[in-house]
């Protein structure tokens, strides 16, 4: 039996880097923190020395991302030990936290206390023990049956809590017309735990009845180990496993799991997914996930499209659109890419903050498509032998990040519309209203 969530704060956590380096810098601390590494029966020697010697990395990767941010707001680093650790302090674990609200949102965790030890000890464990939990995977090839004429919600890296988070949840709960589907990209921060995914997630999740609600799993959430994501919320959501099928007389919607293994597809998940393929007929096939395939602005899906049998299913264009998150823009690229003739779009702009710097630069999209928000054009790119067509991308202010506006992209959601052999996308900003609207098929 899982061990039951603790009481959370009333409202979210936010931990800065400089309360991390609090515990990861100075004698006591390190002292500290090498005399639980010494008492750990469990850890090699070589354990030991590897982990210590990851302290100065993770305390790099946050102080970065923080400084890239330019603003004291929910920030973090792709990287579990960095993202455990500031789950640790936000749950207040073995230790005493002040709570001082944040003028952007949220509460500052204060780290002030004089048990070095617990918070060591608990620190290390968050270093070295990661239980990860076993995949659930599907037991049938056939997808889920959906109505011919249906609308799908889609966020993503939503799980914050914060800023535009609440307000999407808000404004599709109110939404007159019916939801299908509703479906998370994935991501729930700082690292997936017990806490955050019943705070930042399900507590203010959208569950409207008439809809089928699906989550993907995602980095962050498998930062703990995956274990809330699988005990919590798929359970939650009536789901059974963290890859999925379903369709109409027109569609397929193929939801994948590429962060069991991080940013990657493994060998059964490749072989069900041909399989529900094979049988898909002349309908239109649509993959959704976390990760991405690949980006104008961040990492490549390398290992995705390396995979011999994953690269089989891109290379025979049998995929028509894909719709991903971990980025944290809406990106909508304007036509198919030549190596696989998919249609990609990014849609990862659901809570977590994101800078302006890549994109306030770029000129102002003037199509028609794009006039209710402000766009901007990334011309076509190579990227690791992949020629990435023109993409636009949603910039401006986010006007729900108080007192930082003018330095973060805007949040907020996609909705397909299935008509027949009609599908219609939108983006819609947090506060419901359509920005961007086009028939793709």
């Amino acid at each position: 039996m899982s061990d039951p969530v603790p009481p959370a704060p009333t409202a979210p956590v936010v931990v800065t880097f400089r309360e991390v380096k609090k515990i990861l810098t100075g004698p006591e601390a390190v002292g500290e923190l090498q005399n639980a590494a010494n008492t750990d029966p469990e850890a090699t020697p070589l354990q030991k020395a590897t982990a210590m010697a990851a302290l100065g990395d993770i305390l790099k990767k946050l102080e970065t991302a923080e400084r890239k941010a330019g603003a004291v707001v929910l920030t973090t680093a792709q990287d579990g030990k960095a993202s455990r650790l500031q789950s640790m302090i936000a749950a207040g674990e073995q230790g005493t936290l002040r709570l001082e609200p944040l003028p952007t949102g949220g509460l500052e965790a204060k780290f002030d206390t004089l048990d070095w030890g617990g918070w060591a000890t608990v620190a290390w464990a968050k270093l070295t023990h990661v239980r990860k939990h076993p995949m659930m995977r599907p037991t049938s090839t056939t997808p889920e049956s959906i109505p011919d004429v249906a609308r799908v919600g889609i966020v993503g890296d939503w799980g914050t809590g914060m800023y535009g988070a609440p307000e999407i949840a808000k404004v599709i709960k109110s939404d007159p017309d019916p939801f299908a589907v509703l479906m998370h990209l994935g991501d729930v921060y700082y690292s997936g735990t017990k806490r955050e995914m019943k705070q930042r997630f399900l507590d203010i999740w959208p569950m409207r009845k008439d809809a089928v609600h699906r989550g993907l799993n995602s980095n962050h959430d498998m930062y703990s180990g995956g274990e809330p994501y699988f005990e919590q919320t798929l359970p939650a959501f009536g789901q059974t496993s963290s890859y999925f099928a379903m369709q109409n007389k027109h569609f397929t919607l193929i939801g994948l799991d590429v962060a069991y293994i991080d940013h990657a597809i493994d060998d059964k998940q490749v072989e069900w997914a041909e399989q529900v393929i094979a049988q898909t007929g002349d309908r239109k096939v649509i993959f959704f996930s976390h990760h991405q395939l690949y980006s104008h602005f961040e990492s490549q899906g390398a290992k995705l499209w390396g995979h011999p049998g994953f690269n089989k299913i891109l290379k025979s264009k049998r995929v028509f659109a894909w719709y991903w998150g971990h980025e944290h823009r809406c990106t909508i690229f304007q036509k198919p890419d030549p190596q696989f003739n998919l249609l990609a779009r990014c849609v990862g702009h659901g809570g977590m903050p994101q800078a302006r710097g890549e994109t306030i630069g770029l000129p102002k999209e003037t199509g028609t498509l794009f006039a209710k928000a402000d766009w901007r054009r990334s011309n076509s790119v190579e990227r690791e032998g992949n020629v990435l067509p023109d993409c636009v991308v949603l910039e401006g202010e986010n006007p729900l990040i108080l007192g930082e506006e003018e330095k973060f992209t805007p949040h907020g959601y996609a909705v397909l519309m299935l008509d027949g052999k009609t599908l219609k996308e939108e983006v819609r900003d947090a506060g419901g209203k359509v920005i961007y609207e086009q028939v793709i098929a």
